[in-house]
Formats: C-alpha cells, sequence, structure tokens
C-alpha cells in the first residue's frame, strides 16, 4: 500500500520537473519542494520530540 503510494508520489513530482523543464521554471520548482522538503523535517522533528518528552 505504501509503496503504491510513494510510487504515485514519486511520479506526480516527476511529471511537475517535466513540466517545470519545459517551461523553463525548474528554479523556481527546486526552490519549492526545498521549502516543502524542510517543512516536512519540522514537522517530523517536533513530533520526535513530543514522543521522546511523552516517554518519560
Amino acid at each position: 500500500m505504501w509503496t503504491m503510494i510513494g510510487a504515485a508520489a514519486a511520479g506526480y513530482l516527476l511529471l511537475l520537473a517535466r513540466s517545470a523543464w519545459k517551461q523553463g521554471e525548474m528554479r523556481q520548482f527546486l526552490r519549492s519542494l526545498t521549502i516543502v522538503v524542510v517543512l516536512c523535517g519540522l514537522v517530523a522533528g517536533a513530533v520526535f520530540v513530543a514522543m521522546l518528552l511523552d516517554s518519560r
């Protein structure tokens, strides 16, 4: 199940990247993708810290 979701998300990102490349907007696409990855990392970090604090 998770493999299919991951494959669908990766395929969608590839289509978006291809579209950005054709329109000459690859730089903006990569910047936006970086922002999303950083925000997801911050949320994951906050959840991890909450789990650590809750387990004590």
